[in-house]
């Protein structure tokens, strides 16, 4: 490795360098789409690596929640009636499919009770 690569290596803060391996990783996936591309409305498959989980109580029902990041960016899943689901926990991987939606001012997308696989 040249001198110059690796003064950038250790210079490189370790969000990024996980960041970037995050990304490599998911674009290696086949069949997925990269979470910046994904587009509301459209049936869509993306694989990420779950950064935070949470029950937030939706219309009288709890709803585990948990935000998916690719590298590219982070989408949020919900899956409503539900307080755990085995396997899922952060900094795990996983593929979901489903239908985005749009969700708050900046329209970050949300994607209910979508099919999941763990990785």
């Amino acid at each position: 490795m040249p001198l110059r690569k690796l003064l950038q290596r250790i210079n490189t803060p370790v969000s990024e360098l996980d960041r970037e391996q995050l990304r490599r990783f998911c674009a290696d996936q086949a069949g997925v789409v990269a979470i910046a591309e994904a587009r509301p409305r459209e049936e869509i498959s993306v694989v990420g690596e779950i950064s935070t989980l949470r029950i937030v109580p939706r219309a009288g029902s709890p709803s585990l929640e948990a935000v998916l990041s690719d590298g590219t960016g982070t989408l949020v899943v919900a899956w409503t009636g539900r307080r755990h689901i085995a396997g899922v926990a952060p900094g795990k991987r996983l593929v979901v499919s489903g239908r985005g939606m749009a969700q708050g001012p900046k329209g970050r997308l949300l994607m209910v009770n979508p099919r999941y696989e763990l990785l």
